[in-house]
């Protein structure tokens, strides 16, 4: 927002600030937390384009430092609405573009994103109190429906985001992704409330392809040598 991280604490973005305190860099700045972020080794960066998202401007150049100067997959949500707004992000080298349930016009956006821009899809089931948060009416349908639709329009993953639960440290919402997977053959990524390393393996077990997390990671809760540990089991799993 603003060009800055900020601290995001259950959607409520009239009341985000930026990252003051942070274990992994002295400055925070965002490329310098980016960076910090592919030295604990992650590969996938998630940001949310809030000033996009607020319709009062975009990040897409400080996006684009980024995708340049980590090289590290990116994914963007820009409170896209229609298939045209991803042009500048995906000319920026950004690799996945997040279509979420809040903003999208219609599900016939994803397969123009993926032809006309050769972008991937990850679609965003925007969640709060248990309830989908969606604009547009087609978007306002139940879950197993939106999860039906977003795949055969062409979406390879599926983000569960609880905005209410984001940077709360309130633990995860296993009742929606426990619901999630029941009624899905893609990746299904999970958002929002995540304290340690115990729910991340907790979401993992449950079947959580993967995990957004930032609080946990700024106060050191979940460490660099948590993430290699994470690493070695992914790959002796695939053994």
């Amino acid at each position: 927002m603003h060009g800055k991280a900020v601290h995001a604490v259950a959607g409520k973005r009239e009341r985000y600030t930026p990252v003051k305190k942070s274990v992994l860099v002295r400055h925070p700045s965002t490329l310098s937390i980016a960076k910090a972020l592919q030295g604990l080794g992650l590969e996938e960066l998630y940001i949310a384009d809030l000033d996009a998202i607020c319709q009062i401007g975009h990040n897409h150049d400080l996006i684009g430092q980024i995708v340049a100067e980590t090289g590290m997959t990116v994914m963007v949500d820009a409170g896209f609405r229609f298939a045209d707004e991803v042009s500048e992000y995906v000319d920026e080298g950004v690799e996945k573009i997040v279509l979420a349930t809040e903003t999208l016009e219609s599900f016939e956006e994803i397969p123009k994103v993926i032809n006309d821009y050769k972008a991937q899809v990850m679609a965003s089931i925007d969640i709060k109190s248990g309830q989908v948060i969606a604009e547009s009416d087609s978007m306002q349908v139940p879950l197993a429906e939106l999860i039906r639709k977003f795949e055969d329009k062409g979406a390879s993953e599926i983000i569960i985001l609880s905005l209410d639960r984001v940077g709360t440290e309130r633990g995860p919402d296993l009742e929606s992704l426990k619901l999630a997977l029941q009624c899905k053959s893609m990746p299904i990524l999970v958002g929002g409330g995540v304290r340690d390393i115990e729910d991340v393996h907790l979401l993992c077990a449950q079947g959580a392809a993967g995990i957004l997390v930032s609080t946990a990671l700024h106060k050191g809760i979940i460490t660099k040598n948590d993430i290699g540990r994470l690493s070695e089991m992914e790959k002796s799993s695939k053994r």
